[in-house]
């Protein structure tokens, strides 16, 4: 065999090789493009998911910012299964302004009530709860000083408290509050009720 027999058969060789490496080639990128193309839409559709939720979150917690209040005069956490009510009293009537949150107070009613046969006018004051907790006074708005001239406070009750309170907030002038020493425990003496006569100016006894 000459050297030109030899170039020949290498030649056509070498084209050989060249077109099988180039089909394999070709044919390997025309497989992998459609998974490449699948998983970036894949990622693609991903993103705009969690685009999706975040927005949502973000509205969420736009709406809870918008909700939440601030309180300059915060209140103490009610217990499990107990009640908060707030009944209407005055710095006389509240002990002097002071009652503060977590304050044990007895809690009394009074009403005035009218003999019209015997032109005659009566005050009552009734023990209507005992040993009851504070868990503020005044308004959530309130600054420190505003706390310090409350017009209402806020008790925590059990239902049954509630109701009875709610009741003699409609049924009775105001509220008194007796304020307890926090280890005075003692009770037992709820509907204690004291009755007396009203003497006008200028009466005289007959």
């Amino acid at each position: 065999m000459n050297t030109k027999k030899i170039w020949m058969i290498s030649l056509i060789l070498g084209m050989a090789v060249a077109g099988f490496l180039y089909i394999t080639i070709i044919a390997k990128e025309k497989a992998s493009t459609p998974a490449s193309t699948q998983v970036t839409q894949e990622k693609a559709e991903a993103k705009e998911v969690k685009s999706d939720e975040q927005k949502e979150k973000d509205k969420q917690a736009k709406k809870d910012k918008v909700l939440k209040r601030e309180f300059t005069n915060p209140i103490v956490d009610v217990s499990k299964g107990k009640r908060a009510i707030s009944i209407k009293v005055n710095l006389e009537t509240g002990v002097s302004g002071y009652v503060a949150p977590n304050s044990m107070v007895d809690v009394i009613a009074y009403e005035s009530t009218k003999d019209e046969k015997k032109d005659k006018e009566f005050r009552s004051a009734v023990l209507v709860l005992e040993n009851v907790k504070v868990l503020t006074s005044g308004q959530s708005s309130d600054n420190k000083e505003g706390a310090l001239k409350y017009e209402t406070v806020t008790l925590e009750v059990t239902p049954e408290e509630g109701v009875v309170l709610s009741l003699a907030s409609k049924d009775k002038d105001g509220f008194y509050l007796m304020l307890r020493n926090t280890e005075d425990k003692q009770t037992g003496k709820a509907g204690l009720k004291q009755t007396r006569e009203v003497i006008k100016e200028g009466s005289s006894d007959k």
